[in-house]
């Protein structure tokens, strides 16, 4: 495939490319919507994509999961690379971390390629992960109500379960499984079944994690040392995705159909409505715009006129550039590469599957 060291120059238009990264948690959304409500008119109780049925625990690897590089100036796919379930990302330099909601591991790449995988008994659908050292991430592990920092090597470096701090009853009232002597990789609990169902977490500090709790609609910071719990904001309808920002930090207040940035001091400055069904996650660009990640509601049969969406808006929510992108491919989180990032990923990994659903406005 072409070098994209030709691609870094202004294009037709005076502008110069954006390389963004986006994890693909499924390639059949819109036929794994239609079975879960099917199973939930049974009275069947499944969560999106987990395996908790025989049904689901049949086809699961037929889920698909990819993580995608696009140039988002130019509107093109330019390469892909399967991860079964690809969740949370993180990106620093030439290293990404990726995990799965599916696998209870978590991918290391170096320029493209996969140096290593991590995998914990405590790992269980897990949403997002942080980079805290060259060597070591924070995770959030939903499905076992957690929120870990990890070596390379699968060490616990910290951890915190929620149950253990005043976050130990689901959403129906009763109490939650929680046991530190169990293996939680081979569970299959609903959303529902889970406490918290921490959907994001990120170091604050050295001493102090930020995380987003989907059940109780709140962010949260937690102290290291004690693991004293604080609401830091609350009324949000089941959040994701609490990033770094400059000036502070941003997170996607997913049902309440708003971006919510924050200062330094974790104080709100700004919301910026944005009418998404279900919005995902979203992102500061290096130009100083917003990308977001759109999905149909997860509790809704597919319609013809419903897709999944990634959107560019401006800090007055207009938009500025999409492509609709159909609705079995299910987005989960997105980093923006540098070129010389974008170049060894395209090399390393080809264009993989077809994207010709993908329609760019």
């Amino acid at each position: 495939m072409e070098a994209l060291s030709a691609r870094c120059e202004l294009n037709v238009d005076g502008l110069l490319p954006m390389f963004v990264l986006i994890s693909i948690s499924s390639e059949v959304f819109g036929r794994m919507m239609s079975m879960r409500v099917m199973l939930r008119r049974l009275g069947i109780g499944t969560s999106a994509s987990r395996e908790v049925s025989d049904a689901l625990r049949l086809v699961r690897d037929s889920f698909g999961g990819k993580l995608v590089l696009i140039d988002w100036t130019r509107g093109e796919v330019l390469a892909a690379k399967s991860i079964l379930g690809a969740s949370g990302l993180a990106v620093h330099e030439r290293t990404i971390v990726a995990s799965s909601w599916i696998e209870p591991e978590v991918y290391i790449l170096k320029n493209g390629e996969r140096i290593g995988a991590m995998t914990h008994r405590w790992l269980n659908y897990v949403h997002s992960a942080d980079l805290t050292s060259p060597h070591s991430m924070l995770v959030a592990s939903a499905g076992s109500d957690l929120i870990a920092e990890l070596s390379f090597d699968g060490e616990v470096l910290w951890e915190w379960f929620g149950p253990e701090h005043g976050y130990g009853i689901r959403p129906d009232g009763l109490k939650a499984f929680f046991d530190r002597d169990a293996d939680y990789r081979a569970m299959g609990t609903s959303t529902a079944e889970q406490a918290m169902h921490v959907s994001s977490a990120i170091l604050l500090t050295n001493n102090t994690v930020l995380a987003t709790l989907f059940h109780q609609g709140v962010l949260i910071s937690i102290d290291r040392e004690s693991g004293t719990p604080l609401i830091v904001l609350d009324g949000l309808s089941r959040p994701h995705g609490v990033h770094r920002r400059n000036g502070g930090f941003l997170l996607s207040d997913t049902l309440g159909h708003r971006i919510i940035l924050l200062n330094h001091d974790l104080q709100v400055c700004r919301e910026i409505p944005f009418g998404s069904q279900w919005l995902q996650d979203t992102i500061v660009t290096s130009k100083g715009t917003y990308l977001t990640l759109e999905n149909v509601h997860i509790n809704q049969l597919p319609e013809p006129d419903l897709r999944n969406r990634i959107t560019e808006i401006d800090e007055q929510g207009r938009q500025l550039r999409a492509v609709d992108i159909g609705v079995d491919f299910r987005l989960f989180t997105a980093r923006e590469v540098d070129d010389a990032h974008a170049d060894a990923l395209v090399r390393a990994w080809g264009k993989l599957g077809s994207f010709s659903t993908w329609r760019w406005e």
